[in-house]
């Protein structure tokens, strides 16, 4: 049979293409018997490896994937985090002849999965964003291409995350040392980093005293701008409004801010606002964001070092790397109205 892939044999033997690589590879965790099928079927279709599907171990490439899954429909490259520590990330790896190459659904010019994308550009590593219980980046995580991740608090890879709980629960106090006690947390979707920042919001209202309320937490889509514009107005006309409203992002904050000059109110003299991120356009809008600065360019730098110690010394043990935020104090917060 004339062009056949390992896409073909994994459809044909009812397994994952990552299993075909490593049946190719000789890794020794495969079943004997699944690693029999597949190599009987690789000979009745008369398949032959090919040095792309060696590279998952022989790393022959020296292009690094890039993958970055928000959300259907959501760009990546819209999110001034995600490209600072891309930024970061490719100038280290620039240095060690690493190119980057951004990964999607194409797969020889068909609708593919993101490691069927990987193995057929021979990827000598990948580089993950965003949301890590996707099945397609989950099968990335679990495949033998060596990968680090972006707040990823899994086992199965290295990740390079912010000290979330700790900056939450401080950018909480900060409100609470100006008198704010009726402060309402707009954060994201379920994920480990919605849990942490939640724990530390509520671990400082804990300390000080304040009991939460029922509406004292609201979830919303991560990303999505006309969501935080329906849940801060709704927020607004609450019969008993809060003094203060911490986002989950500064651009979440920012379009917060529009809904309360909207409003009629004024920031922060109505009410405070607070973001998470501290990118530079935190402190381009007026009043200036109260926030919390990742360092990205710290975190791009580990993301780096540590793929390519990986890559080039073959054998890791996956570690969650923490890299210290700071808290950035702007005109976005002020005493409480009484």
């Amino acid at each position: 049979m004339a062009n056949v892939t390992i896409y073909d044999i994994a459809k044909k033997c009812k397994v994952s293409p990552s299993t075909v690589s490593k049946v190719i590879n000789n890794y020794q965790a495969i079943p004997e018997k699944t690693k029999k099928r597949v190599l009987k079927t690789m000979r009745e279709m008369n398949y032959i490896p090919n040095v792309g599907a060696k590279s998952l171990s022989k790393h022959s490439s020296r292009n690094i994937g890039v993958l970055a899954y928000f959300g259907m429909n959501i760009s990546p490259f819209k999110h001034a985090l995600f490209t600072d520590i891309l930024d970061s990330a490719q100038s280290d790896l620039n240095t060690h002849g690493y190119d980057l190459l951004f990964i999607s659904h194409n797969v020889d010019g068909k609708d593919g999965t993101f490691l069927e994308n990987c193995i057929s550009r021979s990827v000598a590593g990948t580089v993950l964003f965003g949301d890590m219980s996707n099945e397609e980046i989950k099968e990335v995580i679990d495949s033998p291409i060596p990968s680090v991740a972006f707040d990823y608090y899994g086992e199965s890879v290295t990740g390079v995350c912010s000290n979330n709980f700790d900056q939450m629960k401080e950018l909480t106090k900060h409100l609470i040392s100006l008198g704010h006690k009726k402060i309402v947390f707009v954060h994201g979707e379920e994920s480990v980093v919605s849990k942490q920042r939640i724990d530390g919001f509520k671990a400082a209202m804990a300390e000080a005293g304040i009991p939460l309320r029922n509406d004292s937490l609201v979830e919303s889509r991560y990303l999505d701008f006309d969501s935080v514009r329906n849940i801060t107005h709704n927020i607004l006309h609450r019969i008993n409004p809060p003094t203060a409203i911490m986002y989950p992002d500064d651009i979440s904050a920012i379009i917060g801010l529009n809904v309360i000059h909207e409003a009629g109110l004024s920031c922060p003299h109505d009410i405070s606002v607070t973001g998470f991120d501290g990118l530079a356009v935190s402190q381009l809008v007026m009043p200036h964001l109260t926030t919390v600065k990742q360092d990205t360019t710290k975190i791009g730098k580990a993301l780096a070092k540590a793929l390519i110690d990986i890559i080039e010394k073959k054998e890791k043990t996956p570690e969650k790397i923490i890299i210290r935020s700071t808290l950035l104090i702007g005109e976005s917060t002020g005493p409480a109205k009484e």
